[in-house]
């Protein structure tokens, strides 16, 4: 089994367990442990370290800015945890913006307190008694929703 070079006996190569399993051949079980600030940068590439570089995405007459973890050398991008959020964020905000996403016409509904609305079925598959919506206003008639 190949190991990292210069780093602990309990870091594999993914790729080699696959190929086994693949195969159909017997695997021993190999426990490892992930770092809590392993999927922070910098990172390195062609043995370099990246750095922060900053980038812009222009939607309609909105230009957004991010940052992204670059490699001096080939130039590659990478993002971590919190970065990738920031990233997947803005790419709703495009498809929002865009008209892109899906669009689904619904009637209110007032129970002599408050307005609601119901989402269809096809919507709420997954969804339980415990999760909530996080509601986020753009102005008085647009709202962001998120289930969680």
């Amino acid at each position: 089994m190949r190991r990292w070079p210069g780093k602990c006996d309990n870091c594999i190569f993914l790729s080699t367990m696959a190929k086994k399993a693949a195969q159909g051949k017997k695997m021993k079980h190999i426990h490892f442990n992930i770092d809590k600030n392993a999927f922070r940068g910098p990172y390195t590439c062609h043995r370099v370290r990246t750095r922060i570089s900053e980038k812009k995405m222009i939607v309609g007459d909105i230009i957004f800015q991010y940052t992204v973890w670059q490699c001096p050398v080939c130039k590659s991008d990478y993002l971590d945890s919190e970065q990738s959020k920031k990233l997947e964020l803005l790419w709703v905000l495009e498809k929002i913006l865009k008209n892109d996403s899906p669009k689904l016409k619904r009637s209110l509904n007032f129970d002599g307190k408050m307005f609601f609305m119901r989402f269809p079925k096809e919507f709420t598959r997954g969804w339980s008694k415990q999760n909530y919506a996080d509601i986020q206003a753009i102005d008085r008639s647009r709202f962001i929703v998120e289930i969680k």
